[in-house]
């Protein structure tokens, strides 16, 4: 079970990183629709266009997945690695079977309660960014078009979440942050008599 970070008690810090461009997914959207129509269209062969909507489809993939590591690398720049879920995890849990689908719930809660939390910036809960997820991932089974238009339309609400959330930190004076934490080592080890 992961722990919930509590940036009541620690604020964040502005981030070097700046989030995806999210909006990049929609080409994919697009291109599965082109595909799509022109497959109606010219009357392709369904076997010979199969290829290039699953390329689509693992291209868009990808690429979320690319921003999904993005959104929790600026996390954990935001709060000096504190943030529960590390880039690289955010990631590698969605290649997991049968988890993968509690993951697309558990990502989302956390980053909503962490927003939420900072006080900023109000996210819809988690558990409505999942379900749309999961939608999204369905849909992809009817028309890979929409489902994939569905998961950047998400990632674009968290993108403009996250981005408030970067510029709200932004506006804080560096005199109001927390001061560091300290190095290790900069404190003498204790003597022992």
């Amino acid at each position: 079970m992961q722990t919930i970070f509590n940036s009541e008690t620690t604020a964040d810090r502005p981030a070097r990183s700046s989030p995806p461009w999210v909006w990049f997914g929609f080409i994919f959207a697009f291109a599965f629709l082109v595909v799509e129509v022109l497959e109606e269209v010219m009357e392709l062969d369904s076997k010979a266009v199969q290829p290039l909507f699953v390329l689509i489809v693992l291209a868009g993939w990808l690429y979320w997945l690319s921003c999904v590591h993005r959104f929790h690398k600026i996390l954990e720049e935001m709060t000096d690695n504190r943030y529960p879920i590390a880039p690289s995890e955010a990631v590698g849990k969605h290649f997991i079977p049968f988890y993968n689908l509690y993951w697309l719930f558990a990502w989302p809660s956390q980053f909503s309660t962490h927003l939420n939390n900072g006080k900023h910036v109000r996210v819809v809960p988690g558990a409505v960014l999942g379900l749309l997820l999961l939608l999204s991932l369905l849909l992809r089974f009817f028309d890979g078009a929409f489902g994939l238009a569905l998961t950047f339309a998400v990632g674009l609400y968290i993108s403009a979440k996250l981005r408030s959330h970067m510029r709200s930190i932004q506006g804080v004076p560096a005199d109001m942050l927390p001061p560091p934490p300290p190095e290790p080592g900069s404190f003498p080890a204790p003597t022992t008599s």
